[in-house]
């Protein structure tokens, strides 16, 4: 996992099952604390984090997910890792990817992590 320098990091590391997401969502809330977004793009990057989060997490699953946020003047960048074997369907894949790329400005997939962009608001609208 890879976040870039000059930014504010938030780390978390959970077992890499599907009641510890709810932990993650937690966290990503208090990050947009600090940014200029408004409740719906909170609720966008909650729920594209979610579905990122379900390509790397079962309830079988071993492991950890680990989750940084990373806060820059212009956006916040989450990457999610975990177990680089997915457990769900092509079509369930695709679903999901669907739905990230409709929440967020930016995504990449890579074996295991996933990387989300939202850019924010400049505050001089």
């Amino acid at each position: 996992m890879t976040v870039e320098s000059g930014s504010s990091t938030v780390r978390l590391t959970v077992p890499a099952k599907p009641d510890y997401v709810v932990l993650v969502r937690l966290a990503l809330s208090a990050v947009c604390r600090l940014t200029p977004l408004q409740p719906e793009d909170v609720a966008d990057l909650k729920l594209a984090v979610t579905e990122a989060a379900s390509e790397l997490v079962h309830d079988g699953s071993q492991g950890q997910l680990v989750c940084a946020f990373a806060l820059h003047d212009d956006r916040l960048v989450l990457e999610v890792g975990g177990p680089a074997h997915p457990h769900v369907s092509p079509e369930e894949q695709e679903l999901g990817r669907a739905i990230i790329a409709a929440t967020v400005d930016e995504c990449e997939y890579g074996d295991g992590v996933v990387r989300l962009v939202k850019y924010l608001p400049d505050g001089t609208e």
